[in-house]
């Protein structure tokens, strides 16, 4: 997975073959036909894998031990990790993202995975407006305004090139988060 991982973020989706997946693998030529029966069968293993390993570090957080509030605020903090990082992540997210246009497969599995990560952030909410560290808000509408500022921030700051503060795009974040969640 972390092969496919490499030759998507290097060579892109439509470049990335299964031989060469297999040789970044260390697998002999062909071999990769043995794990997958097609690319898309490849390609579908490796956008799972990704999907898990996020989805893992953000359940991480929403497991943590703490107030809504700091849980939310670690939450911005693993979502804006690192210019390396992020820019990594975008890249091959966006290839998925494209190929999820067009094959149902993958739409079902990204729109599965930010139904789940609405529900755990719709769960922290919840908690904070019961600890009234939040205001009264829907907080779906607080989920989906959070992936839609994450989201976007994000690809406006890997668009706008290196010289750009992730830093700055995640305190715009939070500043907009804040201000939606703690106003009275």
């Amino acid at each position: 997975m972390r092969a496919g991982y490499a030759e998507i973020l290097e060579k892109g989706i439509q470049a990335a073959t299964m031989d060469s997946v297999g040789s970044r693998a260390g697998l002999s030529k062909g071999s990769a036909q043995h794990y997958f029966r097609s690319k898309e069968e490849l390609l579908f293993a490796v956008f799972e894998w990704l999907l898990a390993q996020l989805e893992r570090t953000l359940d991480e957080v929403a497991a943590s031990q703490g107030p809504a509030r700091a849980r939310l605020a670690s939450e911005l903090e693993v979502l804006f990790h690192s210019p390396e990082v992020n820019r990594k992540l975008y890249l091959v997210l966006l290839e998925f993202v494209a190929l999820s246009l067009r094959s149902d497969r993958f739409r079902a599995a990204m729109a599965a995975f930010f139904k789940r990560r609405r529900k755990q952030d719709m769960n922290i909410i919840e908690e904070g407006i019961r600890e009234q560290e939040f205001r009264s808000v829907k907080p779906e509408d607080v989920a989906r305004t959070l992936r839609a500022l994450v989201d976007g921030f994000c690809l406006q700051w890997i668009i706008e090139g290196p010289n750009e503060s992730l830093t700055a795009y995640r305190d715009h974040c939070r500043a907009v988060l804040g201000a939606y969640l703690l106003r009275s």
